[in-house]
């Protein structure tokens, strides 16, 4: 078990967290951010087949996400600050993108079915989804609406070609070319895949859903000098670091996967003392 996932077994047997249980979180998070990033710059510029080449463009992000919480986590040694936010709302949006990019980043990366073409369709199904977004927003300038609905067109036409499309339902077909899905998979799938039961994803991504934006859970229970005020208190110094105890998890695994792909990126993992920049000064390669 990870140094993560023995704190979060720790955190179930004695309720809840204490302020030491909130800093060795917050020591997770940390050191799975800095490894991530080490193996994500060494990483950077290499040749990949197209499906591991856009999962790294998917890490790129997680680490972006990764780091964006530990720079807001309270207490985090990223910012030098004469206060801190204590408020949930500072790490659950980060949180869930991470918890959200987990689940596209291992379908990109894992083996597909080369002989029905299945990497090719994954890849064109995710420019697809891209291009029908960008026509979306640019529908009332004629110039870029032209040309997105010229490669919609291509992109359309290109997929009906593949014999892994071909294969698959005629909704599941249609809903594809209309641009609206950017995986094959669906969320049950994709939550399978990470190893994540269902009923457990569901409650951490509405959860953190409901404080990424101003929903009636992240006000509702807001009291004086406690919950949601910004000052420190029992219950979001509990999600904090359960959240951090999840990310660091889910950056970990993440990175795995990474050195798997690229096994000489093992030698740049050296915990808090992994070296990349911009970040910490005592982080930057000398």
């Amino acid at each position: 078990m990870s140094k993560a996932e023995v704190l979060v077994q720790r955190l179930k047997e004695k309720g809840q967290p204490k302020r030491e249980d909130y800093q060795a979180a917050l020591g997770c998070l940390d050191e799975a951010v800095c490894e991530a990033i080490a193996v994500g710059q060494t990483q950077a510029g290499r040749m990949a087949g197209p499906c591991v080449g856009y999962a790294t463009y998917v890490f790129a992000r997680m680490c972006a996400h990764g780091t964006a919480a530990i720079r807001a986590a309270p207490l985090s040694r990223w910012v030098e600050s004469d206060h801190d936010e204590w408020g949930f709302h500072v790490l659950a949006c980060h949180a869930r993108a991470l918890l959200e990019g987990n689940l596209y980043f291992h379908y990109l990366i894992s083996p597909t079915n080369e002989d029905l073409d299945e990497g090719m369709a994954r890849i064109t199904l995710l420019q697809l989804n891209d291009c029908c977004s960008r026509l979306k927003m640019f529908a009332d300038n004629q110039e870029q609406r032209h040309w997105f609905e010229g490669q919609r067109d291509e992109l359309v036409a290109r997929m009906k070609t593949i014999p892994f499309f071909q294969q698959l339902a005629q909704c599941v077909q249609a809903q594809c070319l209309s641009g609206k899905k950017a995986w094959f998979m669906d969320r049950a799938q994709l939550v399978e895949m990470v190893g994540m039961e269902k009923a457990q994803f569901d409650m951490i991504w509405d959860l953190w859903s409901q404080h990424s934006h101003i929903h009636p859970m992240s006000f509702y229970r807001m009291e004086a000098n406690g919950r949601g005020s910004g000052l420190d208190n029992d219950t979001d110094r509990s999600y904090l670091t359960t959240a951090m105890l999840i990310c660091a998890e889910i950056l970990e695994v993440a990175t795995d996967k990474m050195v798997e792909v690229f096994p000489d990126l093992a030698d740049v993992r050296r915990g808090l003392d992994s070296k990349f920049s911009p970040g910490p000064k005592s982080n930057r390669p000398q």
